[in-house]
């Protein structure tokens, strides 16, 4: 962890973190339940939602967030793919979809934030 950083903007990496990790525990739980039955895994489970975990299986973004944002486009990847997951959740109806993921963005718009008001390019 870069010791230079400002102790909100490192706090807000570990519940981004957090957030990440729970979003992605509650994906799996809802594919698990998607795929208990043939017909909603085979007709009701979208392609997308299939890709989810893939797409946000991100190691720097598990542990070592802090690190990663110095580096110039690592959290607009982050924020791209959870934007893109989160947007398509909106469009599709029908399945009860994990909260978690829309804490997860919210989350990541408060490290921006406070990436901001620390001074550090975004």
């Amino acid at each position: 962890m870069d010791c230079t950083l400002d102790a909100r903007v490192v706090s807000s990496c570990r519940h981004v973190e957090r957030h990440l990790r729970l979003a992605l525990s509650d994906w799996f739980h809802l594919l698990s339940r998607l795929a208990l039955n043939a017909e909603d895994w085979l007709y009701g489970c979208e392609w997308w939602m299939k890709n989810v975990p893939g797409e946000l299986d991100l190691p720097w973004a598990f542990e070592s967030l802090s690190d990663a944002i110095v580096r110039p486009g690592m959290l607009d990847t982050l924020m791209t793919k959870v934007d893109q997951v989160c947007l398509s959740m909106d469009r599709h109806e029908g399945i009860d979809f994990p909260r978690s993921m829309h804490e997860l963005r919210d989350s990541l718009k408060i490290l921006v934030q406070e990436m901001r008001n620390a001074g550090m390019a975004v």
